[in-house]
Formats: structure tokens, C-alpha cells, sequence
């Protein structure tokens, strides 16, 4: 992360409070003309506060205050935030009141960030599935270039963040498999295999598929998942043994080809744990790879820029934001920085440098699809698939057939079907649905007050299956109860390009 420095507004030990809440958003947007964008700072336990960098804390003219300002070290995510209006700012600042007293000594006991506080300030399980989530919502406004200013999130992506190319990864294993755990880890009964590789969002476009594969386990083609129904896709579904698959799938995960390194990927996936037990019965050992859970060294990269020997390295860290769009192989145009001339006749008296290490990144970046829903909705892991996450959030895809005049048709989601080519696909617009769209917990509440007006059957979880989460400290008043996505969208997801189609090639199927 760069060295910036944050004052908190409002909530526990704010930098910047009033008497009120509403009277600190009254005078918040007295001190600026469009009411301003802000900063949602997650910790590492998890708690999140809404932050003012010091440049805008400046430009608004506040007293600086006398306590210093938290760094940007201090936060596993720092992401955008806005407010409409002054009604749903001043519910933010009533969330982060921390007015309750106790005898464990001084911490932040507000609504939002009680449950978070009472562990201590050590990093948590959530605190890092919170921040991840906020990671791809970021990845999200980067690539649509709407972070005007990167600095104010401390921003520093690596050199070649522009060169990531996002891929998804599905699976399918047999669910009456009565082995014990440490078996079914080692030699997944898989059933069928789906990845899709996708075109990242613009400030144009949406995310767009533009292949997918889809390859069933002829050794166990017999096999079948009692209660659902599996789907095949006309052209795209082949069946192949395990060793042809496997030999496919390390080539797709290859970090190099023909002695050139390959752009990183960024991998989506449901479950990352299991995950890689299947890709390693494949032979795509994850660890011997360099894969890295998670995109958090892709935003703030340790490393300096001219240690990527293959990047166009030394950009500005303003033109991070700026993803041009992308040819048919799927590169971005970047600006090479350059240096001043020398004089000639001051070349004799300069030393030659030794050339800058080459670091290479990480081959994959991954991304649990299915963490992210649970810590956006606060549901249980155990029974959810990625057709019944895309169901919840509304997500959908094309269907099979075609309608009229060979028109494409876009269908529910019905989670009693399974098919890993489908899935893959999504995979990635249910990322979309969630990275591109508020910060976690407004998205909570928005999502469950669509669900408030109208309700379908809930699939929250109870006071009960949340106390397993609490350490005891928790006041039950505090929780919010979670319930379904309604069949009312949070927003309308963008249309997926046809699952045969891509938009130069309308009438070609894959």
C-alpha cells in the first residue's frame, strides 16, 4: 500500500464527530458540492469505518485534529463508498455509533462493528473474507476506470495488472460418495469439468464470456447426483478420460508456454479448498504453481515497478485506472514512461546499472465466489451451489435453445440442474453481480429489504447457527437477520453475450 493517511469520520475514536449524526452529515456535505465520495476502511478483525483521505480531509477545509491520523497500513481494504442522499449517510453514521459501555476496557461497540471488535484487534476469518470483498469491487472500478483518484485508496496495482486475464473453473463430484473425508480429498469422484474465460469489464462493457469448455469424466459417465439433472451444451460438451482432461487442464494452468511467461490469471471459483484437492487430481499442483488466495498483492503490490521485467513498468500510478480496451488477444495498450535524454557528452562519466531483478507475479490470483456470497448475506456454506447462488441473486444466462428468429433467450436459474459449463459461466456474472455493486454491508441491507417486500421462502440462517460465529460477546439486538434474495433484482444484471456467441460472431457457435 502507499503511505497515505486517513481521518475517520464519525464512530468509535472518530477524528471527526459532531454531537449527532445528523448534525456531522449536515456539516460533511456543507463541506463539499456533490456530497463527495469517501472511504470504507476494513481492519483486519473486520470492523470498518468510513475514512477521509488527507488530501480531501484538506480540501474541506476541517480543523486537523489533534490525534494522528490512521495509515493506510492499518486497513486490509480501503474501497469506495458513496451516499445518495443525506438520509442513508446519516444510517451510516448511526451504524458506526459506539454508545454502549463495558467492563472489558475501551472498544468499539457500535451496531456495525461490535461483533468484529470483541475478538480484539487481531486479524480474523472475516476481517479477510470482508476486505477480499472489497478487493473486487475495487478490481471492479479499475477496470471500468472510475477511480479518479487511485491515491486516495492507496492503490499501487502491479505492472502487469493491465495483462490479467479473468478465468472461472467449475466442478461437479458425486454426492452419494460414501467415503470417508480424507479419501474423497484425495481422489475426488469428479463427474464433470467447466471453465470459461472471460473479457474483463470497460468503462463500455460489462463482463463478457467469450469461451467456454465443458468436459465430463468418461470413467464415471455413469455416474449420476440423485435429485438433479444433468445438462449437456449442444456443441460445447464432450466427454473425454481423465488423463485427457488432465493433460488439458495443466496446460491451461501452465505458468509459462514456449519459455514466455503467461499474464496472471485471476481464477473464480466455489470453494476454493476443494478446489484444489480436484485441480491436484488433475495434476495442477496450486502450491508448486504460485497461486495466491485472493487479489490484494495484484491492488497494492510490494513491489516496485521496475522489477517486472516484462511490463511496460514506470507508469504513473494514475494510469492504473485506465484499461483500454482489448484486442482478440486479449491485451491491454499501456503507456511506456519516459526518461529524459542525456547529453552525450555525459554519458562517459555515468556508470552502467546492473539490470533490475526479474520478478515475475503470481500465476493465479484466486477468488472464492462462494465466500464472497456468505460474507455479503451471512448465509451457511454447507448446501450451496453455484446455480443456487446465481438463483438468489438473480443472476441469469442463456438458454439452450434459441427463441424466434434465432433470438437469444435468457432464463432463471434452476438449481436442481448441474452442468460445470454452465456453471463456470455463472461463476463469473455472479462475481459481477457482487463486485459490481455497493460495499458489503449496504449491500446486505439493501438486498434484504428487497427481500422484505417481497418475501419468498427464507434462507437465512437462525440465532442459533449465528451463535456459532460469536465468541459471547454479542448482543443479540445487534443482529440483523438475513433472508433471501428477493426476485427483485439489487440491480438488473447485464445480459450475458450468448453462451454460443460472442458479439463479433453472432451466427458462429463455439
Amino acid at each position: 500500500m502507499q503511505p497515505v493517511d486517513y481521518y475517520q469520520i464519525g464512530g468509535f475514536q472518530a477524528h471527526l464527530r459532531e454531537n449527532s449524526s445528523d448534525a456531522l452529515a449536515d456539516r460533511l456535505l456543507a463541506s463539499t458540492r456533490d456530497g463527495g465520495e469517501y472511504v470504507l476502511g476494513i481492519l483486519p478483525n473486520g470492523a470498518s469505518y468510513l475514512l477521509l483521505p488527507g488530501r480531501a480531509f484538506r480540501e474541506r477545509r476541517f480543523r486537523r485534529p489533534y490525534q494522528d491520523p490512521k495509515s493506510a497500513q492499518q486497513f486490509e481494504s480501503l474501497s469506495p463508498i458513496q451516499f445518495a442522499n443525506k438520509r442513508e449517510l446519516v444510517a451510516k453514521l448511526k451504524m458506526l455509533e459506539s454508545n454502549k459501555k463495558s467492563s472489558d476496557g475501551p472498544r468499539d461497540r457500535s451496531k456495525a462493528n461490535t461483533e468484529y471488535t470483541a475478538g480484539g484487534e487481531a486479524w480474523s476469518e472475516a476481517g479477510l473474507a470482508r476486505a477480499s470483498f472489497e478487493h473486487q469491487r475495487v478490481f471492479y472500478r479499475l477496470c471500468q476506470n472510475t477511480i479518479p483518484n487511485p491515491r486516495d485508496y492507496a492503490l499501487n496495482p502491479g505492472p502487469w495488472f493491465p495483462n490479467v486475464r479473468i478465468y472461472s473453473f467449475a466442478f461437479n463430484l458425486w454426492s452419494s460418495d460414501l467415503r470417508s473425508l480424507e479419501d474423497r480429498l484425495a481422489d475426488p469422484r469428479v463427474l464433470d469439468v467447466g471453465w470459461t474465460e472471460f473479457d474483463a469489464p470497460t468503462d463500455s462493457d460489462d463482463l463478457r464470456a467469450v469461451s467456454t469448455t465443458h468436459l465430463a469424466l468418461e470413467e464415471n459417465r455413469i455416474l449420476m447426483n440423485k435429485g438433479r439433472t444433468r445438462l449437456t451444451l449442444p456443441d460445447i460438451s464432450q466427454v473425454m478420460p481423465q488423463a485427457s482432461i488432465a493433460k488439458l487442464l495443466q496446460d491451461l494452468f501452465a505458468p509459462e508456454r514456449d519459455g514466455e511467461r503467461k499474464p496472471p490469471k485471476l481464477l473464480l471459483v466455489h470453494d476454493e479448498a476443494t478446489t484444489r484437492h480436484v485441480l491436484r487430481s488433475f495434476g495442477v499442483d496450486a502450491d508448486s504453481l504460485r497461486w495466491v488466495k485472493g487479489i490484494k498483492e495484484l491492488l497494492y503490490c510490494p513491489l516496485p515497478a521496475r522489477g517486472y521485467d516484462r511490463a511496460t513498468a514506470e507508469q504513473d500510478t494514475k494510469s492504473y485506472d485506465a484499461r483500454e480496451p482489448r484486442d482478440r488477444n486479449l491485451k491491454w495498450s499501456r503507456n511506456r514512461s519516459r526518461s529524459p535524454r542525456r547529453r552525450p557528452e555525459d554519458q562517459r562519466h555515468i556508470r552502467s546499472r546492473s539490470p533490475p531483478p526479474r520478478v515475475d507475479p503470481p500465476s493465479v490470483y484466486v477468488v472464492d465466489v462462494r465466500q464472497m456470497y456468505h460474507y455479503l448475506m451471512l448465509t451457511p456454506t454447507s448446501n450451496e451451489t453455484v446455480p443456487s447462488i446465481a438463483k438468489a441473486l438473480n443472476v441469469r444466462d442463456t438458454a439452450m435453445a434459441r427463441g424466434e428468429d434465432d433470438q437469444m433467450v435468457y432464463e432463471d436459474i434452476d438449481p436442481k440442474h448441474w452442468c460445470a459449463g454452465r456453471e463456470s459461466r455463472l461463476l463469473g456474472y455472479t462475481w459481477e453481480e457482487m463486485a459490481n455493486s455497493l460495499s458489503i454491508d449496504e449491500q446486505r441491507a439493501r438486498r434484504q429489504g428487497y427481500a422484505r417486500e417481497d418475501p419468498i421462502e427464507p434462507a437465512g440462517r437462525s440465532i442459533a447457527a449465528i451463535a456459532a460465529y460469536d465468541d459471547g460477546d454479542m448482543d443479540p439486538n445487534d443482529i440483523i437477520q438475513p433472508m433471501a434474495q428477493s426476485a427483485s433484482a439489487l440491480r438488473t444484471a447485464a445480459k450475458p453475450v450468448g453462451m454460443y456467441d460472442s458479439e463479433e460472431e453472432d451466427d458462429d457457435w463455439y
